[in-house]
């Protein structure tokens, strides 16, 4: 048996903890979809094509996946072909196929779960919501007033896209209508990516359990005379980068492939 705890472990015993609202299972379903997961297979992965290994139960099907490796081998009790994928990324695949999720089992662990297909399809249908456009002009920038949980989210989000994201900043923005709304303004991010981190901050959101939480998503040039304004009133979002060694124009590219194209299931 595994025994390091692991942040699943914690967020899972968490919601499941008597006089816990919902938010605490929001808490580990957004937890597991930002944790880099170990896929078990049949087999060695060929052509781009994974097979899973599975379990089967008279209501469904399960794919196995484990938040360590050592997890796997004491499931497996022995060397076994993997896939190491975000939940992110693993959430379509099996959706996709039609298959449920079992996490960490018969390892006596606290995150020890099974997740039905219905409840892949739920959770996928957040991670796909796609943000509104907005087309009114700002006419003003003013000090942000985003709450610390809100913030604290969008960090962990940051911190998930910190290959693709050099610099952030919050403020308010009052539009040509007159509405006013938090802004966090990313700057010089491939416009490649900008659909997939509007998305992100959107999945952030859905998981605050709270009324008022809509934000903005801007994207601006480093040399746009509006990020100087933006800066004299905005707040800086400051984050660590996941990976501290530097990127080249290359692996950049390889890293957006791996994000976009993930293997398929069969």
């Amino acid at each position: 048996m595994t025994e390091k705890i692991t942040k699943l472990d914690e967020l899972k015993k968490l919601a499941d903890g008597s006089g816990h609202s919902g938010k605490s299972r929001f808490f580990f379903y957004e937890a597991l979809i930002d944790t880099e997961l170990y896929l078990l297979l049949e087999k060695e992965l060929e052509g781009g094509v994974a097979c899973p290994k599975l379990i089967e139960t008279s209501e469904d099907k399960y794919a196995l996946v484990f938040d360590t490796i050592a997890r796997l081998v004491d499931f497996t009790e022995d060397s076994s072909p993997y896939l190491a994928l975000t939940g992110r990324m693993v959430l379509p695949m099996l959706k996709e196929q039609k298959l449920g999720l079992g996490l960490n089992l018969n390892l006596a662990v606290p995150s020890e779960i099974l997740l039905s297909s219905h409840d892949i399809d739920w959770l996928q249908n957040i991670v796909e919501q796609a943000p509104e456009r907005l087309h009114d002009k700002v006419t003003a920038f003013s000090k942000p007033s985003i709450p610390f949980e809100v913030r604290d989210a969008l960090n962990k989000k940051l911190r998930y896209l910190s290959d693709f994201v050099a610099e952030a900043w919050t403020a308010e923005a009052k539009y040509l209508n007159g509405h006013k709304s938090q802004v966090i303004v990313f700057v010089d991010v491939n416009p490649m990516m900008h659909g997939a981190v509007a998305k992100a901050v959107n999945e952030a959101l859905t998981f605050i359990s709270q009324a008022d939480k809509l934000i903005d998503v801007i994207f601006l040039k480093v040399d746009n005379p509006v990020l100087k304004k933006i800066k004299k009133v905005g707040t800086s979002v400051n984050f660590e980068n996941v990976s501290k060694e530097t990127i080249t124009p290359s692996e950049m590219d390889e890293k957006l492939k791996k994000l976009l194209k993930p293997p398929r299931l069969r």
